[in-house]
């Protein structure tokens, strides 16, 4: 890519991310980097179970901004879903020795507000 491409990227990343009104979005956005940052060390063995977390994070972030613009009731149910998944993919990894203790209690802390966040979401929209 050329310098004028990089500039032309840059601009569009800014415009997006200073109009990113979506706080829950925003949670999502930094929980998956920090997961995804630290599960590229995962021997080639398990790239199954690192594409299913990286996955599963993106997932999440398509689903948050889905239930926010069609406002469908499957697509809320599938964020909390997708939660309760990446909790499993990441208890796996701790339980193969990929992640260490410490680790896996921040990704689950980091979990367990965007967890309430959309929770907390949905009952509000509910009512």
């Amino acid at each position: 890519m050329n310098e004028k491409d990089n500039i032309r990227l840059n601009k569009i990343k800014r415009k997006y991310i200073s109009e990113e009104k979506l706080i829950i979005a925003k949670v999502a956005r930094k929980t998956l980097r920090y997961i995804e940052k630290n599960t590229e060390n995962f021997p080639n063995k398990y790239v199954v179970l690192r594409n299913r977390i990286i996955n599963t994070c993106y997932d999440i972030l398509e689903f948050i901004y889905r239930a926010n613009v069609f406002q469908e009731l499957t697509d809320k149910k599938e964020v909390i879903v997708k939660i309760q998944m990446l909790n499993f993919y990441l208890d796996e990894a701790y339980n193969k020795e990929l992640l260490t203790h410490k680790k896996l209690i921040n990704y689950g802390n980091y979990l367990l507000e965007l967890d309430r966040m959309v929770r907390a979401w949905f009952s509000y929209e509910a009512s």
